[in-house]
């Protein structure tokens, strides 16, 4: 993969993010701020739905030069899930600390927090080991 393709992939990466954040947000904004429900399991639901999201807008998006001899399945969903696991351990670490040691007016600017210190890791996981090229 040539620079010029590395370069226009991470930006697709975080508006694939993005959109993911939104999905989770959303969710989480309305199962936990509006409903009333704890907030860490509803934090892995929510990560749930917008990992499986994020996942297909990668491969067929943002790694599409990549993923086009690639079949989409359980092998390569495995590898992401566990990368974006680890990601979510640090969501959660993050979101755990901050609402365990400050106040927030509403819990979804914690999670917000907590999303940002997963992507990083998520990136380069993705990138580097789940949608590699196979060459």
């Amino acid at each position: 993969m040539n620079d010029n393709q590395s370069i226009i992939q991470f930006p697709k990466f975080l508006i694939v993010g993005f959109l993911g954040t939104i999905t989770n947000l959303i969710l989480f904004y309305f199962l936990v701020d509006v409903l009333g429900l704890p907030a860490i399991p509803i934090s892995i639901l929510t990560f749930i739905i917008s990992n499986f999201q994020n996942y297909l807008l990668n491969y067929y998006w943002t790694f599409s030069q990549v993923t086009v001899n690639q079949t989409i399945g359980i092998a390569n969903y495995s590898r992401y899930i566990s990368v974006s696991l680890v990601a979510l351990g640090i969501n959660l670490t993050i979101l755990w600390w901050l609402l365990n040691y400050y106040v927030f007016p509403v819990k979804v600017i914690a999670q917000v927090f907590g999303i940002a210190g997963g992507t990083v890791f998520n990136y380069i996981g993705s990138k580097y080991w789940v949608f590699r090229s196979e060459e």
